[in-house]
């Protein structure tokens, strides 16, 4: 199954497009944070993508771009610049799409 954002709108998304050397490391990121995504909801890809009415959220969409990009740009837990969490946007993008379970 084919990824809900594709390499292209993430390697624009990090301001990467104009270069291939990170590819397989953008690909990694833009995977985990798909699957992040869908883990946190509790829903299957196809139960997301029936929400959205035949494709993947938007909101979803959005949450996969800010989850790879904030690890594509902050790969250390120590750095020499001051980074900051994901912002609660983030809860707000993907926390209507949670299904609570037990």
């Amino acid at each position: 199954m084919a990824n809900v954002v594709s390499l292209e709108l993430f390697k624009q998304h990090v301001n990467a497009d104009d270069f291939t050397a990170d590819d397989k490391l953008l690909q990694h990121y833009l995977d985990a944070a798909e699957k992040h995504v869908i883990r946190y909801t509790h829903r299957t890809r196809e139960e997301l993508d029936e929400m959205g009415g035949g494709a993947f959220p938007d909101e979803l969409k959005q949450a996969v771009l800010l989850i790879g990009a904030h690890w594509y740009n902050q790969r250390e837990s120590d750095a020499q610049a001051q980074f900051h969490s994901v912002p609660d946007s983030l809860q707000a993008l993907m926390k209507p799409f949670r299904k609570l379970v037990r």
